[in-house]
């Protein structure tokens, strides 16, 4: 943990970044800009609703404060394009300025709502959030809004122009899913779970994860006639959970990639619905 927690683009060293920026400003439209008077006019003429002269005052104390800005999602946008937050927190305060590349370190200038599709077609872990996992630095969302976990039950999120870059508690605040982004390094561990009874569907399922909704996959691979002759439903979601479900993929006609995500899953209640392969029309 200490060593990755000082190691750019884990997600220990995110989670540490984003309590470090607690007190920042949003300002809608930006990702990690140095408040400055050009920024601010810049983004009055983009975004008119969110700049209007009522909130002109409060920026401008922002900018006199040499604070630096973003809003939701560009807060981890921010982080990646400055290769892990490098010399962002250096500048709070003073007139030094840091280096950004948009688009760097793999991480795509899409919102919050683009960016928890993309991060699903990447094939990355997710959720509905009643399976948040025990993970510091993921992505927990509602529609149109993003925040980012930092242990204890707690999220960091740039909640708005009212509030600025805030901690807050994660129950209660509607967040709907959770997310692994793409750019950041998990260390490749699997998502653990907490023990209680998870729907399946509600996450996306890959070899490695375990819990209700694999022992339900399997379960409902079986009933389909796939066999799962050495383990049957573990609850694991080992090699033979994953042949099992690419030769339900294959049969389907389409990716076939031995990951249980929405499009598995919508075929999975489809094919159960109708009885199974053994079933008479």
């Amino acid at each position: 943990m200490s060593e990755r927690i000082d190691t750019p683009l884990t997600n220990e060293h995110f989670a540490a970044f984003c309590l470090s920026m607690l007190g920042q400003p949003y300002w809608y439209g930006t990702a990690l800009h140095k408040c400055s008077e050009s920024l601010r006019a810049s983004k009055a003429r983009q975004y008119p609703s969110h700049y209007g002269s009522s909130r002109t005052s409060r920026y401008r104390q922002d900018i006199s404060n040499k604070k630096v800005c973003a809003d939701c999602m560009g807060g981890a946008k921010g982080y990646a394009w400055t290769n892990g937050g490098q010399g962002v927190l250096e500048a709070i305060g003073n007139d030094k300025t840091f280096e950004k590349k948009s688009g760097s370190n793999g991480c795509p200038d899409k919102s919050s709502n683009s960016m928890f599709s993309w991060a699903k077609s990447k094939g990355m872990d997710w959720g509905t959030i009643d399976t948040l996992p025990d993970i510091v630095g993921l992505a927990v969302r509602f529609d149109g809004h993003v925040g980012y976990t930092v242990g204890g039950g707690y999220a960091v999120e740039w909640r708005g122009f009212a509030y600025g870059c805030v901690k807050t508690k994660i129950k209660g605040r509607g967040w709907t899913h959770w997310y692994k982004l793409p750019f950041i390094d998990y260390n490749d561990a699997a998502s653990s779970v907490p023990e209680k009874e998870i729907a399946l569907g509600s996450r996306l399922l890959k070899k490695g994860m375990e819990g209700s909704d694999v022992k339900a996959l399997q379960e409902a691979l079986m009933k389909l006639g796939y066999e799962l002759p050495d383990y049957g439903a573990d609850g694991e979601f080992g090699s033979e959970t994953k042949e099992a479900l690419m030769d339900f993929q294959r049969d389907e006609g389409f990716e076939v990639d031995g990951e249980y995500g929405e499009k598995s899953h919508a075929a999975m209640m489809e094919a159960t619905a109708d009885g199974g392969k053994d079933s008479q029309p």
